[in-house]
């Protein structure tokens, strides 16, 4: 047996022992992966196409970012409070809408409704995810659960890129009506995940908090969080700086 098919047959072998939710989570990623690298590489000439300048381009992922940077936290706190299945259920509802703005836009303004519903699906799904997964895998397995999720999901975003070249050049070529097939796609694409999501996804176990946490508030709750936990400070202050160069590009 060479290398190639025995890497195939442990990773195969890693996934199948764990839970039920997890096996989910990869081939939800995977596919999600593969919806978002159909269009990633044309949406700049989409928007462009539409009728945006560089800095109305530029403003689209500023909005983006903003609106993520602001949900983030109070995300977390929702699924704490109220489960995982309805948000991750929630951010698949809004992937596909912000898709089908996309196949349905005359103008480029309609874009920034997109990119709104496309960066609170982000926080959703991301959030989930990684509950998911924390809550699906044993400690000793975590990392590499992690890596081969990611792996796994970064296989499928290397195939879609290549299809959608295959297929804008059956639809017309590059330009807004060679391009906006993609987005009904990627629009079909997350009804489906959708619809396997919502028939097996398991609400993950949660400790459900006692009565006198449940009346702290949003602030409170942060409030006492970050109490006594030096580390966590300093993991946050660090994960901020490395991805400021990140969201330049």
């Amino acid at each position: 047996m060479n290398i190639g098919a025995r890497v195939t047959e442990r990773i195969r072998d890693f996934i199948y022992r764990q839970k039920h939710n997890y096996r989910l989570g990869v081939a939800r990623l995977s596919a999600n992966k593969f919806l978002a690298g159909l269009t990633s590489q044309y949406n700049a000439i989409y928007t462009v196409g539409l009728g945006a300048n560089a800095v109305q381009l530029g403003s689209l992922s500023s909005v983006g970012s903003a609106i993520s940077a602001l949900i983030s936290a109070p995300v977390g706190w929702l699924m704490d409070r109220y489960g995982i299945k309805r948000f991750f259920l929630l951010a698949i509802v809004l992937s596909a809408g912000g898709s089908l703005l996309y196949a349905l836009a005359p103008d480029w303004r309609f874009l920034v409704a997109a990119a709104i519903l496309a960066s609170v699906a982000l926080s959703l799904s991301n959030t989930g995810c990684r509950v998911i997964c924390a809550d699906s895998v044993q400690s000793r397995d975590r990392v590499t659960a992690q890596n081969v999720c990611s792996t796994l999901a970064s296989i499928a975003g290397i195939i879609a890129p290549l299809v959608s070249a295959y297929l804008v050049t059956v639809f017309g070529g590059m330009t807004v009506e060679g391009i906006r097939p993609l987005y009904y796609l990627q629009f079909a694409g997350y009804g489906l995940i959708f619809l396997l999501v919502a028939a097996q996804l398991r609400e993950p176990q949660r400790e459900q908090p006692a009565d006198a946490e449940t009346r702290f508030g949003f602030i409170a709750d942060f409030r006492h969080l970050f109490e006594g936990r030096g580390n966590l400070r300093r993991w946050i202050a660090i994960s901020a700086l490395t991805s400021f160069p990140v969201a330049l590009f």
